[in-house]
């Protein structure tokens, strides 16, 4: 508190050793950068909040997207997988669906279901792909994680997917 006080009296002896035009110029350069301090704020804070309202939109198209095909999800008759496993099932289908390269692992998890991890999948594909395994195999999510991936469109997904 001493040295606060004492750095005060500095400043003010230093001010008033000023001429009154130098005085002028530092209230008016003290302003001056006050004000450019707020305005720089206040633009940030606007930067912020447009990034936020871009970033809300598009997760409401997601989510209007993915409502969108939940009753063609939910039509959709179940088939079998015919006798094979899972895994197989995953890599087969990924691949035909274009998502072979995403695909960083396909593990049996407990109860005859599957974990699979994809990264840098496009979501346009992933849906579709979800679609047809739940159509053709009978496999439904029980859980998933989608993480935004590194480029527009692109997600990276961890998901558990067990049968019925």
């Amino acid at each position: 508190m001493a040295d606060q006080s004492a750095m005060l009296r500095e400043v003010e002896e230093w001010y008033s050793g000023l001429a009154p035009r130098e005085q002028l110029m530092v209230r008016v350069g003290s302003i001056a950068g006050g004000l450019l301090i707020v305005l720089a704020i206040v633009l940030q804070l606007h930067g912020a909040l447009g990034r936020l309202e871009k970033r809300v939109a598009t997760k409401r198209a997601d989510v209007a997207y993915i409502t969108s095909v939940l009753p063609e999800l939910r039509a959709a008759p179940p088939q079998q997988s015919g006798g094979q496993s899972l895994v197989t099932v995953i890599d087969r289908t990924t691949r035909d669906a274009g998502l072979g390269p995403n695909l960083r692992g396909a593990d049996p998890s407990g109860l005859g279901g599957v974990r699979v991890r994809l990264e840098g999948a496009a979501f346009d594909v992933l849906v579709p792909w979800l679609l047809r395994i739940q159509r053709e195999y009978a496999l439904r999510v029980q859980s998933a994680t989608l993480e935004k991936g590194d480029a527009p469109g692109r997600v990276n997904a961890n998901l558990t997917l067990v049968p019925g």
